[in-house]
């Protein structure tokens, strides 16, 4: 697919299929301009399309043929509403004769070039390495309408495949989504210093939780530590939860959907497709990138319930549940990270807890952290993009509800705010740097009960991504 963006009108209806948007109280002056402002009501009614949000209609006119989107009311229209109504439109792109396509755009809300584009790279996505009938698509020469020129079309290309690059790491079967393959690309991108501890650095650096988590995985562990950009700058730190399987260790899951738990690797997935955006982007930023990667699976010389495991930063935890080891690996993860990288900020992403999922569904995240500019800015972002987020606590009340009898901390606080006593746990190993933690868990792929849109097929989602690139693109 090639992408470019026109000046010139009459160039793009050269096309032979033109993406024309329409309210159903609105014409915008892109679509007068294609369809004539006398002939878009008899165009329209002709194919009984009355620009209802998400309808759309192919129909020919002026010697052209159009595949008309409705995006609703203009007083509704938002960039979530572009997004969900341009990508119905993309979906029908297979039905379309021919290779050429033009888009226009409404031209009232901000930004619609990136979105058009973006959407269009991410709603074309397919993750069908592992079939032997792949996935066919017209290769299309993209005119995209607008004065904003080629540069914003080839940066959003680059969100775009970031995004679809984490989607198909996150979406590898855990038995090739494994630490090495996370290595492996990691040390594949473009300058990067990539830095990778194995089991005997975990027990010599006294990282209690990656050494206990990985003791029965049978792919080694691995925390792989990224570092871009200007070292004389204060780094930006990220730090993604990837455990490559969970089954839950002795403390096993239920066996529905436990395939799924391939995807407890998507905060790792999500950390490294940020580090190849800024390495694609070029970006005049210092960012570490860390991803502690391990298996969490049952076995003789698995760690057990009752234990107590010593983390990097000299904290004790007391294990309660094996089925809650990401706190465990990012806890060594985050306080070596402060330590050595003395970062201006860290957000960590984490697949961490289906509390979360209960608490806020398929489609936003949890948000909890230290610093309330970098929890306002993180939001900012996020209202930006398709990756909400929603504040949730963490008081003194969950802090003391992860408190132990027997070590500093536990590892569960019980079912009650159990998406808050898991950011509570986290608290104790960020010290006093700027933090907010996001949980992934329920946005990290469509679940079943997901409000699935045309741009998110099944599958990894590659949260995180986008968000990044708009938090660091405004700060």
């Amino acid at each position: 697919m090639k992408i470019a963006a026109t000046k010139d009108m009459k160039l793009a209806l050269e096309s032979e299929l033109v993406i024309a948007p329409v309210f159903e109280d609105f014409f915008p002056e892109s679509t007068k301009g294609a369809l004539g402002s006398a002939g878009i009501p008899a165009v329209a009614s002709k194919v009984g399309f009355k620009g209802k949000f998400k309808q759309v209609a192919f129909t020919e006119a002026n010697g052209h043929f159009f595949l008309l989107i409705g995006l609703g009311k203009r007083g509704g229209f938002n960039h979530e509403a572009f997004r969900r109504g341009y990508s119905e439109a993309y979906s029908r792109l297979k039905e379309s004769v021919g290779e050429t396509v033009a888009i226009l755009l409404p031209g009232i809300i901000e930004n619609e070039e990136f979105e058009a584009v973006y959407i269009l790279k991410v709603s074309h996505y397919y993750f069908d390495r592992f079939q032997g009938e792949k996935t066919t698509f017209p290769d299309l020469k993209v005119q995209l309408v607008t004065d904003k020129g080629q540069e914003i079309v080839e940066k959003a290309e680059r969100v775009a495949e970031a995004t679809n690059f984490t989607r198909d790491i996150a979406n590898m079967p855990p038995s090739r989504g494994t630490p090495s393959l996370f290595e492996k690309m990691a040390r594949e991108l473009p300058g990067v210093e990539v830095t990778a501890f194995g089991r005997e650095d975990f027990i010599n650096l006294g990282m209690g939780g990656l050494e206990g988590v990985s003791r029965a995985a049978t792919e080694p562990g691995k925390l792989v530590i990224m570092e871009y950009g200007p070292k004389e700058k204060k780094p930006l730190l990220l730090v993604g939860k990837g455990i490559t399987f969970d089954s839950g260790g002795i403390s096993i899951k239920p066996s529905e959907a436990m395939d799924e738990m391939k995807f407890d690797k998507c905060g790792a997935s999500a950390v490294l497709g940020i580090m190849k955006l800024a390495s694609d982007l070029k970006l005049d930023r210092h960012i570490i990138g860390m991803m502690p990667l391990t298996e969490n699976l049952p076995g003789g010389n698995a760690y057990k319930p009752g234990d107590i495991l010593k983390h990097y930063n000299g904290k004790t935890s007391e294990i309660l549940s094996t089925d809650a080891e990401g706190r465990l690996v990012l806890a060594d993860a985050l306080s070596y990270g402060v330590e050595k990288y003395d970062p201006y900020a860290v957000i960590d992403f984490a697949t961490l807890t289906g509390a979360c999922v209960v608490a806020l569904g398929n489609n936003i995240a949890g948000l909890m952290g230290t610093d309330d500019n970098l929890k306002n800015q993180i939001k900012k972002a996020s209202s930006k993009t398709w990756e909400r987020v929603w504040e949730l606590p963490i008081d003194q009340d969950f802090m003391d509800q992860i408190k132990s009898d027997v070590a500093d901390i536990k590892n569960t606080g019980g079912r009650p705010g159990g998406a808050e006593t898991a950011g509570a746990f986290l608290r104790h190993f960020v010290g006093e740097k700027p933090w907010v933690h996001l949980d992934i868990a329920g946005v990290a792929w469509t679940q079943a009960k997901t409000v699935k849109t045309p741009y998110l097929p099944h599958g990894a989602t590659g949260f995180g991504v986008r968000l990044i690139y708009q938090y660091l693109a405004e700060n």
